[in-house]
């Protein structure tokens, strides 16, 4: 019995992402000074570089309620390459882009086979 490739399909999907998508990041904040909260830098910002793709919303999807918050039609959807990448995004990260800065609502990464894929993010401005 073959067994899929899903390594194969991640490199397929940076492919598309380089060729049609374009450069970002995704944006953590990071405590400096080992979480000392009396540190007169406080946290800072790490980018971590990604191949990304932003494209609108399933206006299926506006107005429904996702993990406590309101997807909405302004809302786009983020499909970002997990290769290179050295972190899983979380709802307490941003995605940046060309166009701006958003809030990342969801992130469902595309993990088969516990292999990741994609990530598919619902981000907010």
């Amino acid at each position: 019995m073959n067994q899929f490739d899903y390594a194969k399909s991640a490199a397929t999907a940076d492919r598309l992402l380089k060729k049609f998508g374009q450069a970002g990041a995704i944006r953590r904040a990071s405590s400096s000074g080992g979480g000392n909260p009396w540190d007169p830098e406080g946290p800072t910002t790490v980018d971590h570089p990604c191949t990304l793709a932003v494209l609108p919303i399933n206006l299926q999807d506006a107005g429904k309620d996702v993990g406590g918050t309101l997807i909405k039609a302004s809302d786009k959807r983020i499909l970002v390459s997990v290769k290179g990448l050295t972190i899983t995004p979380t709802t307490t990260d941003y995605v940046v882009t060309a166009d701006g800065v958003y809030t990342i609502v969801k992130n469902s990464t595309l993990s088969p086979a516990g292999i990741p894929v994609i990530h598919d993010i619902v981000g907010s401005q």
